[in-house]
């Protein structure tokens, strides 16, 4: 992510997150494993937690409020859509594509903050990047581990 002010950084992570409760939500109504469906509403529920975390944080430095996400992610739900239909609606391929989608938002919080983030919201952003560097390990182990059981 090139230099950025404070407002600008923190708008791309709620962005993200946003994008990544849109995502999980979009996951959630195409698995059929009741599983799946659940974990994927707990990771929306989550995205959701840390993007209205993030707010307050990103107001106090002014200027134009974060998008309601982002179209490339929009894209990926579309293609989640497509290959799930190609898959013939298998939880698998959902699973593999939410997968991708979240690797996004984990490299976003790891370029935020590899960045300068202020002090005041610095613990914030990794305390939620560990959390999501631990979920993401979690769903691509359950994608690993769903591949050897085929």
């Amino acid at each position: 992510m090139p230099e950025s002010s404070p407002r600008v950084v923190l708008n791309h992570l709620i962005e993200s997150c946003t994008d990544g409760e849109h995502g999980y939500r979009h996951a959630a109504d195409l698995v059929t494993d009741q599983a799946l469906k659940s974990l994927f509403t707990e990771m929306a529920d989550n995205r959701a937690r840390y993007a209205a975390a993030l707010v307050p944080h990103a107001q106090r430095f002014g200027g134009p409020a974060p998008a309601s996400g982002t179209a490339g992610a929009s894209v990926h739900r579309r293609w989640m859509d497509i290959r799930n239909r190609l898959s013939g609606h298998d939880d698998g391929t959902v699973l593999a594509e939410a997968r991708r989608g979240d690797a996004v938002t984990v490299l976003v919080f790891k370029s935020a903050l590899d960045g300068v983030l202020p002090a005041t919201v610095r613990d914030l952003v990794e305390r939620q990047f560990t959390e999501l560097r631990t979920a993401h390990e979690y769903i691509d182990e359950l994608e690993r581990t769903r591949l050897i059981g085929i």
